[in-house]
Order: C-alpha cells, then structure tokens, then sequence
C-alpha cells in the first residue's frame, strides 16, 4: 500500500505530465510517446491501489 505522501505525489506527477503533453507542439511531438508511456504507468500504479483521481479530490 502506498503512503499517501506518495501517492500525493504520483498525482502531482500525473497532472504536471498531463499539463506538459498540453503545451507541446510539433516541434516536441516526439515526446508524446514517452509521456504517455508515463502515464500508463502511473494509472497502473494507481489502479493496483485502488485509487483514482476522482477518490483522491473528494479525499
């Protein structure tokens, strides 16, 4: 189980990704891959626990 500093965290991460693949254009296109990448992991991560975005806003 994670500590919810850590999972603080992870969310922080997941909205600074999603904010970042926002802002890119297409001279940076060829980061959306490795972004996106990042994200599945970190809803992987955040399904195993059972925790979604919308759990952690109410919580």
């Amino acid at each position: 189980m994670l500590h919810p500093d850590e999972i603080y965290l992870i969310l922080r991460d997941k909205t600074l990704l999603l904010e970042l693949k926002e802002q890119i254009n297409d001279c940076h296109i060829f980061y959306l891959p490795m972004i996106n990448d990042q994200l599945s992991l970190i809803d992987n991560a955040l399904k195993e626990c059972n925790i979604d975005s919308f759990t952690m806003s109410k919580g």
